[in-house]
C-alpha cells in the first residue's frame, strides 16, 4: 500500500474503530482523511485534543498500524484531562487533528543484537509496535520484555504476546504487578534490582528500550548500569503521559544583563543565552504548548519569523518542517534577536 509522509501542519484523522484492551485502556484506530500515513515503530502522534476550555496538545506513541491506519492505545487518566476526554467523548466517525508521526525512540538506535524492552503501564505501546515489526522482519531476534502493571486486569496485549512468542522463539516476557489478585503466579512488586535481574538475568549485556513514568525509567536506568550495562545502550521514551513536562524557568533576567529580544506574536520579551525559547516565554507569561520538553514530541513547534537560533531537536521535528522554518521552543536558544509565531 502506498503511504504518504505528512510534512508539516495538521492532518485530520477519522476514528474508524475502538477496541477495549482493559477496563481503563482503549485502542483507537485512526485513518487520515488524505490517505494512508507512514510511521516508524516507536514514533508518536501529537493530537490536538478539543477540550472544553481550549485545545490541549498531547503526544501518544503509535502502538501499531494496519492498512495505512494508525493505532493509539490510550489509558484513561484523571477526570478533566485529555485522555479521559478521549475515552468519554471520542467515537467512531469523529475527526481529530494531529501532527505527523515523529520521534527518535525507534529500533534505528539499536547497536546490540540482544534487546530488553522495559515498560510500565501504557509504556508498553512503543514496545508492542517495535515487537510487531521485529516479528515480521527478524523473527529470530533475541528480545526480553519486562513489563510492570498495576494489576492483572491492566495487562496489555496478553493474547497477542502469546502468539508472538510462538512466532519468535527467542522472545521472553515477564510481568510484575503491584496489586496481585488471587490466582496470579507471576512477579509482584515495583521494579527493583533483584526483581528485574531475576526476570532478565543478562540485562547488563542487553540494549534497553524503556518507557514508563519518570521514576520507573530512572530506576531501570540505575539497575541497567548496576548490572554492567553500557550507558549509551539505554534509551527512554519520556512523553505520552497526561501532564506536560514544564521545564524549570531560570532566574529572572538581571537588569542590564545580556539578553536578546524575543518577539512572540508581536509581544516583546527578553531571552537570555542560557534560556530556551520555551523557558523565556513561560517566565514572562506566554504559554507555548509543551509535551516532553526534550525536543522529541514536537508539541512546542513554532515558526521562526526572523533571527537565528541554536536549534537542537531530538527527533521531534521533520526535515521538511525544519526547512520550512519551524523550530522547537523547548530545544532552541536565541543567538540573536528573534521573532517567532505561534500557529
Amino acid at each position: 500500500m502506498d503511504t504518504q509522509a505528512i510534512s508539516t501542519g495538521l492532518m485530520p484523522l477519522s476514528c474508524v474503530g475502538i477496541r477495549e484492551e482493559t477496563p481503563t485502556i482503549r485502542t483507537f484506530r485512526l485513518r487520515a482523511c488524505s490517505g494512508p500515513v507512514s510511521f516508524v515503530p516507536g514514533q508518536a502522534l501529537v493530537l490536538k485534543v478539543p477540550m472544553p476550555g481550549g485545545p490541549l496538545w498531547r503526544s501518544f506513541t503509535i502502538s501499531g498500524g494496519s492498512e495505512g491506519d494508525l493505532h493509539l492505545t490510550i489509558k484513561a487518566q484523571a477526570a478533566g484531562g485529555a485522555t479521559r476526554w478521549l475515552h468519554d467523548n471520542f467515537r467512531e466517525g469523529d475527526v481529530i487533528e494531529a501532527r505527523a508521526p515523529r520521534g527518535a525512540f525507534t529500533l534505528g538506535l539499536r547497536s546490540n543484537e540482544k534487546l530488553a524492552f522495559v515498560s510500565g503501564g501504557s509504556g508498553a505501546t512503543p514496545m508492542m509496535a517495535m515487537l510487531r515489526d521485529l516479528a515480521e522482519s527478524e523473527p529470530d531476534a533475541d528480545v526480553a520484555w519486562f513489563h510492570a502493571a498495576r494489576d492483572p486486569s491492566e495487562m496489555l496485549f496478553a493474547s497477542e504476546l502469546t502468539e508472538l512468542q510462538r512466532r519468535m522463539p527467542r522472545l521472553s516476557v515477564a510481568v510484575t504487578v503491584t496489586r496481585p489478585a488471587p490466582g496470579w503466579f507471576g512477579y509482584h512488586g515495583r521494579i527493583r534490582r533483584g526483581l528485574l535481574a531475576a526476570a532478565v538475568p543478562d540485562l547488563g549485556r542487553r540494549e534497553v528500550f524503556c518507557c514508563g513514568p519518570g521514576g520507573f525509567m530512572q530506576e531501570a536506568r540505575l539497575i541497567h548500569a548496576a548490572e554492567g550495562g553500557v550507558k549509551t545502550q539505554f534509551h527512554t521514551e519520556s512523553f505520552g503521559g497526561e501532564a506536560p513536562v514544564i521545564p524549570a524557568a531560570p532566574e529572572p533576567v538581571e537588569t542590564g544583563g545580556p539578553a536578546h529580544l524575543l518577539k512572540v506574536n508581536g509581544r516583546d520579551l527578553q531571552i537570555r543565552p542560557v534560556e530556551t525559547v520555551l523557558q523565556a516565554s513561560l517566565r514572562q507569561g506566554v504559554v507555548i504548548p509543551c509535551g516532553c520538553g526534550e525536543g522529541m514530541c514536537g508539541t512546542c513547534m513554532v515558526k521562526l519569523v526572523s533571527g537565528d537560533v541554536d536549534a537542537r531537536p531530538n527527533g521531534g521535528l521533520t526535515a521538511d518542517e525544519a526547512e520550512q522554518g519551524y523550530i522547537l521552543a523547548c530545544s532552541s536558544r536565541a543567538v540573536s534577536d528573534v521573532e517567532i509565531a505561534l500557529e
